[in-house]
């Protein structure tokens, strides 16, 4: 039964990775979907090998290297811009998912999240709605990136107009190492971390508006 539960589990959250990065970078999700529900069901049993086999340190690593992989060969996109991508996605999951964790702990939830448990299986499942909701709040309010298309054309120009958006990318790839550091070494995380991750989070999620807005606004200038 835990087993059923875990791949379940893992399916819905490899799923909605797949759908935040492609409703993020504007890809069809439509003509998608199943090609990326067929991958995350086929990781989700990779993922249960792993746990199996004791290698959950590196698991997020080797799924990480699954993801640019996978991206590259569905959507047709060269290596760096899946690595882009896939990255960008990867600290916003891994920021979700661990402001959850301490929610959940904070508010006496439950006191530990442990793999092959239910409390481990709520999470993925609440990760997972998390990034739909995300997801269908980019897809309302049409927004997205369209400077990786499926021909990989990339532009310049809209990298330099996000530099601000990057900047924060890298800070939170910082912090989320640094986290990860915390809770190898068993150190008490202070208040003031959440604080710093929570708001981190926040300005992320403002920035990608702005650049959504900045983005649209060129499309409709090159329409005309």
């Amino acid at each position: 039964m835990l087993f059923a539960k875990f791949i379940l589990a893992s399916t819905i959250e490899f799923l909605s990775f797949f759908i935040f990065t492609m409703t993020l970078f504007r890809f069809s999700v439509k003509e998608n979907i199943l090609k990326f529900a067929i991958v995350s069901f086929i990781l989700a049993f990779v993922s249960n090998t792993l746990q199996v086999e004791s290698l959950q340190s590196v698991s997020a690593l080797i799924n990480v290297f699954l993801f640019i992989f996978l991206t590259t060969i569905i959507l047709r996109v060269r290596l760096i811009h899946s690595t882009t991508m896939v990255v960008i996605t990867f600290v916003v999951f891994s920021l979700v998912q661990w402001l959850l964790v301490n929610i959940c702990i904070r508010f006496n939830v439950f006191s530990e999240v442990l793999p092959y448990t239910n409390n481990g299986f709520l999470l993925q499942l609440a990760t997972a709605f998390m990034l739909c909701i995300i997801s269908l709040f980019i897809h309302l309010s049409n927004g997205g990136f369209s400077y990786i298309e499926s021909n990989s054309r990339f532009f310049k120009q809209s990298l330099k107009g996000n530099r601000l958006f990057y900047l924060f990318l890298l800070i939170a790839i910082v912090v989320i190492v640094m986290v990860n550091v915390f809770y190898l070494s068993s150190v008490y995380l202070p208040y003031y971390v959440y604080i710093v991750t929570a708001t981190i989070l926040v300005i992320l999620v403002i920035l990608i508006y702005f650049s959504v807005r900045k983005d649209g606004q060129s499309d409709r200038k090159n329409f005309k």
